[in-house]
């Protein structure tokens, strides 16, 4: 691990290298320490701006920070200008890493690797002390040890120590274990292909008590087409995938085998899925997702303006007596519908024609990391207002410019 900590570089190179190495280790904890960083990080590339780092920037910059400046027009129809001022202040990540990322004068591609190593150990020691933090309630409350498959440890109460949310943990262990999976198809250190197996195990262990949807299939995703797509041959293609297959297989039903997990990955999607007009305590995603339809057909091309969807979407849950859902204040929990609601079709075309241009991208470089990354976004967003909550404003706005610049395959 001593390349990942000590680099052989300029002042001003070591310096952007150890504020990305240390926002990427601080991402799995409370916002507050990735804003801290960002903000010196943003400082310290300003001191060293010059004109050569602003030859950098070119038309690709403006595509990555193309959800913001959606966002940024959007406000100028907000029917709360407060409301859309702070949903940009929210999102200001979109407009810097892109920025920030094209003008650093450091080889983002050079130390790829060791960047992503920091995060994968970050999360690996996060996943051990979450055991450790649940193990140590079971024993102190006399509990068995059977017991960490229950509500208790599951899904955001599995994370509540660190107080990061169940789904935005997963989406950086999915990226740290297609990091780790990947080390292994290259050649390393008998030390080092340990440490890649063990952190994937400590980190998919972590996954699955952790109990994200969206997360666990875009994994199984990657796992079973990305991995042989771009880095295993023609010949052993057809091999990989029915290992993959029959490993997946065995996986899904070890972890259905749980009655916990049954319930988690089954019954509550099931719940979220169907409507549940008659019981007003249970309302699931579908009927969240109706309302914001509903919504969406006010003013379906440019959108109602940014900002405006949770409070508008709280009259309609009031007028249908969602009253959970009005009290939580709770959004869409689907950026697709949340992107037509603020900016209307006009903003989700261009949300959508930027993933499209993204996977191009990973194509042309064949780069499975940022495969990986946008089927991460494509998939959760179904699930999740990504771009509203901050965590996920940080995990897009940071790694999609970080793996674009980055280029191909990190150096082994």
């Amino acid at each position: 691990m001593k390349e990942v900590f000590y680099i052989k570089d300029s002042v001003e190179n070591k310096i952007s290298y150890y504020h990305l190495l240390f926002f990427l280790m601080v991402l799995p904890f409370d916002r507050f320490y990735s804003s801290i960083i960002l903000v010196s990080f943003l400082v310290h590339t300003l001191i060293f701006t010059n004109k050569n780092s602003l030859l950098r920037v070119k038309k690709d910059t403006l595509i990555l920070q193309s959800v913001f400046i959606v966002s940024l027009v959007s406000v100028i129809y907000s029917p709360s200008a407060s409301a859309g001022l702070n949903s940009i202040s929210n999102q200001l990540a979109l407009l810097l890493f892109p920025l920030l990322l094209t003008t650093t004068s450091l080889d983002l591609t050079k130390y790829r690797s060791q960047l992503l190593q920091g995060l994968t150990l970050s999360c690996t020691i996060t996943v051990l002390y979450l055991y450790f933090d649940a193990f140590h309630v079971l024993l102190y409350y006399h509990k068995p040890l059977k017991d960490i498959f229950s509500w208790t440890f599951v899904n955001h109460n599995f994370s509540l120590p660190i107080n990061m949310h169940a789904t935005y943990l997963s989406m950086l262990l999915v990226l740290c274990i297609i990091f780790s999976l990947h080390q292994l198809f290259y050649p390393q250190t008998k030390i080092k292909r340990i440490y890649f197996i063990s952190c994937s195990l400590i980190l998919l262990a972590g996954l699955i008590q952790l109990s994200s949807k969206s997360a666990f299939i875009t994994l199984l995703l990657i796992v079973i087409v990305g991995f042989p797509w771009f880095l295993v041959s023609k010949i052993k293609r057809h091999q990989y995938l029915f290992i993959s297959l029959l490993a997946s297989v065995l996986l899904i039903n070890f972890i259905l085998s749980f009655q916990i997990f049954r319930v988690r990955y089954i019954e509550t999607l099931k719940n979220d899925l169907s409507e549940n007009n008659e019981v007003v305590e249970k309302y699931g995603r579908a009927d969240r997702w109706n309302a914001a339809w509903d919504l969406i057909k006010q003013s379906p091309v440019i959108g109602t303006g940014t900002g405006s969807e949770i409070p508008l979407l709280r009259d309609i849950y009031f007028e249908r007596k969602m009253y959970g859902s009005y009290l939580l204040s709770l959004n869409a929990h689907n950026q697709y519908l949340s992107f037509t609601i603020n900016s209307g079709i006009v903003g989700l075309a261009i949300y959508l024609a930027t993933m499209v241009w993204g996977y191009w991208q990973s194509i042309k470089k064949k780069d499975l990391m940022l495969l990986g990354f946008l089927t991460l976004i494509i998939v959760v967003s179904f699930s999740e207002d990504l771009l509203d909550v901050n965590k996920g404003i940080f995990i897009y706005a940071f790694f999609f410019p970080f793996l674009i610049r980055s280029g191909g395959r990190p150096d082994t």
